[in-house]
């Protein structure tokens, strides 16, 4: 599941950058919201039409960049990804020849968007890094301050990409201050809305759920200021509110939470919102036993995935095919082409050394893996420590010897169950469970295991599922998103990441090594 979390145009949707100043422009303004904020979560389709004709019929650069922009933001609600930079970047043109640094700064940030919710994070960051720049030719320091807030926010949203919860947190409320010091206007609650919610997601993911549901609900509260309409980022509030309620088996609650996220998601046609909202019904259906919804809702979520692949992977495609044509240009009228490629020929040959260098080290610490599973147990990633006598002296004083014993034993009961897969253990949980206090279960799982909790379960987590895909080949032909669903991670990203920090592979490359292995095997039964 990397759900995660995707998100719509950040950039684009600030009214206050929207908005003209002059009472000259209030008829293009009210056409251009009416379009955003209300056609838009109706009809996708008609709204790209009404914004084409906002800019066949806009008179000067500053409407025809913003009516360029709307059409890209609507080619992104339909995952039209290489449509919606094209005209982001012909908006970018007029405003270099205009010589508008306010509006270069925030196209930067739309393309960073679209880079980041494609995967390109280096470009997009660079797009970041670039408007920072022209941001400083700004007179104006509210509209500058305005756009760093803005950076802040789309710094935190790679971080959620990459599954850096804590770093995303941060990055969000020091993007807040540039937020509330704004205006009050539909911009200051939409773009505090936002950051709410996104805060809100982070602390789901970690598992706060009091926390996660005050930022939603907080969240919902001012994007209801922003606006009446069923925006995107109402259904992704929505949806965060039924994930909460169906954490505390609030069943009632989830579902009106899911279906009223369902409705936004399917009047705005946005995929990163469908596809979250498909998903969390599906767990919803599966938790509550309805398995005909389940199934429903499991296969509009794994085809929405599917196209939005598809349409990520086209637009990657016509990234190639551009600089492949770039690049042919270049050494057609280069008079120095066999020096060229004699470089790139040595080049190309360290570089493939270092790729072999690297797949070799890989598949070593991938065998080391599955040595030690096969002689450890399932327990192999969770290293157990023997206290030393000092230690012990010190134990007697936090706890009973007998105590301490009990817990050990727990311990392994739980290390040897399934319970770690639950998506909604935590310490407090499983204290409750041991009819310990999290002092105690804290201090064992520390000292005996060598970590904190959270380590140690996501420890016991990537080992399960490691044991599954290497004892049941059916494994390997799943989904990244099943396998992390499988052992308990709330999303594709945290598991990736996860999978990635505790044995040097992501999941990807660790299941090619087990393919091959499996395949080498079937090869010496047949001969």
């Amino acid at each position: 599941m990397k759900r995660l979390l995707s998100y719509f145009l950040v950039f684009l949707v600030s009214a206050n950058w929207l908005l003209a100043q002059t009472s000259a422009n209030e008829s293009f303004n009210r056409s251009f919201l009416h379009i955003y904020m209300h056609t838009a979560s109706e009809d996708v389709n008609l709204a790209l039409k009404s914004a084409d004709s906002l800019y066949q019929t806009a008179v000067s650069d500053i409407h025809k960049i913003r009516s360029l922009m709307l059409i890209s933001d609507m080619y992104h609600r339909m995952a039209n990804r290489d449509s919606s930079i094209h005209y982001a970047v012909k908006a970018e043109r007029i405003a270099e020849q205009a010589d508008n640094y306010v509006w270069q700064a925030r196209i930067c940030g739309v393309l960073s968007t679209q880079h980041r919710e494609t995967g390109l994070y280096n470009a997009g960051r660079r797009y970041i890094e670039k408007g920072l720049k022209v941001i400083e030719k700004v007179a104006n320091p509210e509209a500058a301050n305005q756009f760093k807030g803005q950076c802040f926010q789309e710094l935190g949203f790679y971080d959620v990409e990459e599954g850096r919860y804590e770093e995303a947190i941060s990055n969000f409320r020091r993007a807040e201050p540039f937020f509330v010091d704004l205006p009050d206007t539909v911009v200051r609650y939409f773009a505090l809305a936002q950051n709410d919610e996104r805060i809100g997601l982070c602390h789901l993911e970690l598992e706060a759920l009091d926390s996660a549901a005050f930022y939603y609900n907080r969240a919902l509260a001012l994007e209801q200021k922003a606006s009446k309409a069923g925006t995107p980022v109402k259904g992704f509030i929505y949806n965060g509110l039924g994930r909460v309620h169906l954490a505390d088996k609030h069943y009632e609650q989830a579902d009106s939470c899911f279906h009223q996220a369902l409705a936004i998601a399917e009047a705005t046609g946005l995929p990163n919102l469908k596809i979250s909202v498909y998903k969390d019904l599906a767990r919803y259906y599966r938790l509550t036993g309805n398995d005909e919804k389940h199934r429903r809702y499991n296969d509009k979520y794994l085809k929405e995935i599917e196209e939005n692949t598809i349409k990520h992977k086209r637009y990657a495609d016509h990234v190639i095919a551009r600089i492949e044509r770039r690049l042919e240009n270049m050494t057609a009228s280069n008079k120095v082409l066999s020096l060229t490629a004699s470089v790139l020929i040595v080049f190309m040959g360290v570089g493939m050394g270092l790729y072999v260098r690297r797949q070799r080290k890989n598949y070593q610490r991938y065998q080391a893996i599955i040595r030690a599973l096969k002689n450890q147990g399932t327990e192999v990633l969770v290293n157990e420590q023997t206290a030393t006598n000092g230690e012990m002296d010190r134990e007697k004083n936090i706890m009973p010897e007998n105590t301490k014993q009990e817990l050990l034993k727990k311990l392994e009961r739980f290390e040897s169950s399934q319970q770690f897969t639950d998506r909604n253990i935590s310490i407090a949980v499983l204290a409750g469970k041991m009819k310990t206090n999290t002092k105690y279960l804290s201090y064992i799982i520390n000292n005996y295991r060598n970590k904190d909790f959270n380590g140690y379960v996501n420890e016991l987590r990537v080992n399960y599922i490691i044991a599954k895909m290497e004892t049941d080949s059916r494994y390997l032909n799943y989904k990244i998103s099943y396998l992390a669903e499988e052992c308990g991670f709330a999303t594709h990203s945290q598991f990736t990441t996860v999978f990635r920090n505790i044995t040097g592979l992501s999941p990807s490359t660790f299941i090619t090594y087990l393919r091959k292995d499996g395949q080498m095997e079937d090869k010496v039964l047949l001969n």
